[in-house]
């Protein structure tokens, strides 16, 4: 019998890696059908290394057949601790390697007029130069509306600095960036927690915890953005309201959700979505103790802005409803998913799952709660012009949602394992490597993105045929990438749809029982794409300027 799992399992080796590299070296194939020729040079190497731990896992399976289960059983210290690390190490060689770029030295300035000076008045900052700390260049503001006295005033939202300025002040960027590292271990840790709550499935809830892990969150344990801040106040938020009934809790969650509107104005309605969840979920003294947080929070909210601005509004820095928030745009949400540079699904394929749990979310009663909030995170993006938030590493602004969906990926996983259930492994591995390679180099600069040129990361797996023209690119789409876009939403609809026909039809669950089967598809897919979509556009060059306000590559750092 095990010869026999092992004959089958060679079988899929041969037609899912040795055929597909082995058909990517025959010119005239190619030739016709370039998508076959995507797996040659370094992307072949990885196909055969994702091939290498799937095999690893067969090999577990039968020799510690309860391993996956003892495993789901690891304490939450082990976890956070385990993540921390990998999150602290690769954040400091990161940090050693490359400056910080994007909004992240705008953070860093006022992180430094915090704890120096106690204010947000950034002339002395800028006029002495004191970013050169950490950014060798020089540094342009990025000013919102002046103060009511005419001075002027960052456009960046005041809580992440708060948080950032003792770190600073200890142990300057580096002690910023395990700070991160710390904050996206809890933010992994509370993921795990809520589908545990949900689901009481400790196999799926861990599987939550490795989806949660991995990438975007874990390319944002080392930026200084608001995003792992935001995830961890909103789950943790949430996690506590759904869990106590206590005066202690009730306040905790009060407080986590009051700190997302200082951390950025678009998170304003996920503490208003917290706000309804205690509403219906406390009661009596509980419900009065997050009220009364949520009032004094919402009046010193109020206050700041009004002593500032003359005016208590958090919208006040922007002058009034921010422009970029004033446009609806059809490419956002297919793009905060698909997009080749910024999308989630690209980087982090494992969030299929959650995609595929989504309906059953929706169905279940007691996780209204849940979705309410993934959605009130969800919202203001899709009105918001720059949805790929800049120069940045991919999925930035769908952070936050990461606890939402690795809840709606352990309810996928909690049914009888059938149609992408059987991908999981593959899926989160597949994130897994391409991570390894995104920070492989820090210098190379793979993770950062930049509106619609060529991806890094993309370009470093080609070898010939770009594997970043099968892609589509959302940001400013040309009509080759609406329709590369249109096939790639349709290829999506139709796997969900399989997916759903799986659990409940064996000879269906069939197609996805094999790690051939998964290479055979995307291959197919890759056809699809040559005779469907066309060839690609002449690609951007590296130099060529972009109108979306994006700041140019920082160099980095040289010893």
């Amino acid at each position: 019998m095990q010869s026999a799992r092992w004959r089958r399992w060679a079988l899929e080796l041969a037609l899912g890696l040795v055929l597909p590299i082995g058909v990517a070296r025959i010119d005239p194939l190619v030739a016709r059908l370039p998508s076959l020729g995507l797996l040659r040079g370094p992307a072949a190497w990885v196909l055969a290394g994702l091939a290498a731990l799937l095999a690893l896992g067969r090999v577990l399976d039968d020799r510690r057949p309860r391993w996956a289960s003892a495993l789901a059983r690891t304490p939450a210290w082990l976890l956070l601790a385990s993540s921390g690390m990998l999150y602290a190490c690769v954040g400091l060689r990161y940090a050693a390697g490359l400056q910080p770029s994007g909004d992240e030295p705008h953070y860093l300035v006022m992180a430094q007029s915090l704890w120096r000076d106690h204010d947000l008045d950034l002339r002395d900052e800028y006029e002495s130069e004191e970013w050169a700390e950490f950014v060798p260049g020089p540094l342009r503001p990025h000013w919102g509306s002046p103060r009511a006295d005419g001075r002027p005033f960052p456009a960046h939202s005041p809580g992440l600095p708060l948080l950032l300025a003792p770190a600073y002040a200890a142990l300057g960027r580096e002690g910023c960036v395990l700070l991160m590292a710390l904050m996206a271990g809890a933010a992994a840790l509370v993921c795990r927690h809520l589908a545990l709550q949900l689901t009481g499935d400790a196999a799926a809830s861990l599987a939550a915890w490795l989806a949660a892990a991995g990438p975007p969150l874990f390319f944002y344990s080392f930026h200084l953005y608001t995003e792992v801040p935001s995830a961890l106040a909103a789950g943790g938020s949430l996690a506590l309201l759904l869990g106590t009934k206590g005066v202690v809790g009730a306040a905790l969650a009060s407080s986590c959700a009051a700190a997302l509107p200082w951390l950025h104005v678009k998170m304003i309605p996920a503490a208003a979505a917290l706000a309804l969840v205690a509403l219906v979920r406390l009661r009596a003294r509980a419900l009065a103790a997050f009220l009364a947080v949520a009032f004094v929070a919402a009046f010193s909210f109020g206050l700041y802005y009004a002593s500032v601005f003359g005016l208590a509004s958090p919208l006040a820095p922007y002058g009034g409803v921010p422009a970029d928030a004033r446009t609806f745009s059809w490419r956002s949400l297919p793009g905060l998913f698909l997009d080749r540079s910024f999308g989630l699904l690209p980087i982090a394929p494992a969030f299929l799952l959650a995609l595929a749990g989504l309906p059953g979310l929706l169905r279940r009663r007691e996780a209204w709660p849940h979705a309410l909030v993934g959605l009130a995170v969800l919202a203001p993006l899709l009105s918001w012009r720059m949805w790929w938030g800049g120069q940045c590493p991919a999925a930035r602004f769908l952070v936050p949602m990461v606890p939402f969906l690795a809840v709606a990926l352990a309810l996928r996983l909690a049914r009888p394992p059938a149609g992408l259930a059987r991908w999981w492994r593959g899926l989160f591995l597949t994130g897994a490597v391409l991570s390894a390679v995104a920070v492989a180099e820090p210098a190379a600069r793979v993770l950062l993105n930049r509106g619609n040129r060529p991806t890094r990361l993309w370009s470093a797996l080609s070898d010939g045929v770009p594997i970043g023209d099968y892609l589509p690119t959302l940001t400013h789409a040309s009509e080759r990438d609406a329709r590369l876009a249109l096939v790639w939403i349709a290829a999506l609809l139709l796997l969900l749809a399989l997916d759903r026909l799986a659990q409940v039809r064996p000879s269906v669950d069939r197609l996805f029982s094999s790690f051939a089967a998964a290479v055979l598809a995307g291959l197919l897919l890759g056809a699809v794409i040559d005779l469907a979509v066309g060839p690609p556009a002449a690609p951007t060059p590296l130099s060529a300027p972009e109108p979306t306000g994006d700041p140019p590559d920082l160099p980095a750092i040289t010893p």
